[in-house]
Parts: structure tokens; sequence; C-alpha cells
């Protein structure tokens, strides 16, 4: 089967053409999805090898068992939770589960970017530091969640059905986080003009 990249109009028909044969439509899948992947695998494990090798076998794998995936709407999410699901399969195999709930700041660590227009001026330096040291304060389990939901735009659905949860466990794990991040900013006059349906889009600007 011979298409070019023009032809896959839809997230649905990339997939069914995969689907159907065309090795070319996972190259283009592998192409367009390779960094939102290993972002995720950087934060969420903090290991390069992992990340990189989970991700080589993940396309692996949709290679060998073509015939037998389901069909999707959505290939990221179909991605993602393929690749959070082998990856907890590999250190369940090690018996090194434990190691992604370390209470430490290694996991899920967030970039400030200094490129944002929000945080260049100096005078938002102390909401920078602050919502810096917020994030630090937060499980990583809600670093995972916030960087779902609001860096790759998951519905709380697809989060609690990658991350194992409930949808009523996955809003309450958010409100928890967001209440934390919202505890910064008490005692500095971004309490009285940073309500949270500002600190949400804030958080979606300057988090890689």
């Amino acid at each position: 089967m011979h298409s070019n990249q023009n032809e896959y109009t839809t997230e649905q028909k990339l997939w069914d053409t995969f689907l159907a044969g065309d090795d070319k439509s996972l190259e283009i899948i592998y192409r367009r999805y390779f960094d939102e992947l290993y972002n995720y695998g950087i934060k969420w494990l903090n290991d390069i090898s992992l990340t990189e090798d989970s991700i080589q076998d993940l396309f692996v794998k949709l290679l060998r068992t073509r015939k037998n995936l389901s069909a999707t709407t959505s290939i990221k999410y179909y991605l993602f939770r393929a690749f959070r699901s082998m990856v907890l399969d590999k250190l369940k195999g090690k018996n090194k589960t434990a190691y992604l709930d370390e209470a430490g700041k290694n996991l899920f660590v967030f970039d400030l970017s200094p490129e944002k227009s929000m945080i260049q001026q100096e005078e938002h330096t102390s909401l920078q530091k602050r919502l810096s040291a917020a994030l630090d304060t937060l499980t990583p389990r809600q670093r995972e969640a916030i960087f779902l939901r609001y860096t790759e735009g998951f519905s709380y659905e697809q989060v609690a059905a990658m991350m194992a949860l409930t949808t009523k466990g996955t809003y309450k794990l958010m409100a928890r986080a967001i209440d934390a991040l919202k505890e910064q900013l008490k005692g500095t006059a971004w309490q009285y003009v940073m309500p949270v349906s500002l600190l949400i889009p804030l958080l979606k600007n300057i988090l890689k």
C-alpha cells in the first residue's frame, strides 16, 4: 500500500491505514509522537535509557501485534496509555515499581520556561519562584496528573484510565494539587488577582 502523508487527514484514518498493513503510516506516527512520548517518559521516569528503550519496544510491539490492535480516534492517548503500561510491566518484572513512589523531587520535575511572556517581566519573578516551589511540594503522581491534564491535554477520564484511578479519584488528586499551588500564592498580591480559573492557563503556558 503506497500513500503520501497528505492523505492522512485524521487520526482515525492514519491509525486505520496502519492497521490495514501500511508500514509508512507507523513511521509517520513515530515521527509525530516520539518527542511527546520522550518528554513524558523523561519527566515520569527520569531515566533516558528506560524511556528510549520503552518507546522503541512500544513501536516494535505495535508492528508485531498490529492484527490484534483495536481502533482508536486518538493515537496520542493510545500511545501514552500503552507506553505507561509497558513501562510498569518492565518495572514489575524487575521488582522496581516502588521506585515510582519515591518522595524525592526526581520524578516529574517541571522546568519553568523563561521564554514565556508571563514570566519574562521582572515583576513576575516572585510568582515564578512561588509556582516552582509549589510544584516541588507536589507528589510525583500529582505532578504526573497535572502534566497529563494541562500540558498534554488529556481529559480527566483519560488521565484516570492511564493512571489506574477512578475519575472521581483523579478529580480529587488534581484538586489537592491545585490547592497546594494556590497555597503558595497566599500572602501576595497574586492571591487576589490569580483565581484558579487563571492559574490553570498560566500553568499551561509556563510548564514545558
